[in-house]
């Protein structure tokens, strides 16, 4: 097999994969449940960066969740989206480990009510130019639209700004 024969194989296969994986996001878009859910925006302390901004996602608790209290404790839970909200089902380590897809959230006090605070942020990354939506805006003014998997971290399709 001559060189460019080699460098056209490795070529149609690395485009194999990113069409592969790009396909499954696609598809996943298509079929998971979708919600916005309500950021506070934080600047990681990172000198290369790039362009994206971190996003705490916070999530009001469902109904049975009631009884659990974190104050500054780190709480095991999930995301369901129950009739189009996202909402934080916490519970002992023991039953979200059963079920898998373990997520972890902190108790945080906004001007509506208690929300619970995936301690993990999710990165959204910016086109180039763009401003950084983050700047000067009060928790509850940033919406970011996700796809919520069964199993892992929610996936940010995209922002929006409701000032009040």
């Amino acid at each position: 097999m001559s060189a460019l024969a080699r460098g056209v194989l490795v070529a149609v296969i690395q485009v194999g994969l990113i069409g592969a994986v790009g396909a499954k996001l696609l598809y996943d878009r298509a079929t998971l449940p979708r919600a916005w859910v309500e950021t506070a925006g934080v600047d990681p302390d990172l000198p290369i960066r790039g362009r994206y901004v971190a996003l705490n996602l916070l999530f009001p608790a469902a109904p049975e969740s009631a009884s659990v209290r974190g104050g500054d404790e780190v709480v095991a839970g999930r995301i369901e989206v129950r009739n189009g909200q996202p909402v934080a089902v916490l519970s002992g380590a023991a039953e979200v480990l059963a079920r898998g897809g373990v997520m972890y959230f902190r108790e945080r006090s906004t001007a509506g009510a208690v929300r619970w605070m995936l301690v993990e942020p999710v990165a959204f990354f910016l086109p180039e130019h763009a401003p950084d939506p983050t700047r000067n805006v009060r928790p509850g003014d940033l919406w970011l639209e996700a796809s919520f998997p069964a199993r892992s971290a929610p996936r940010p399709i995209r922002l929006e700004s409701r000032r009040n």
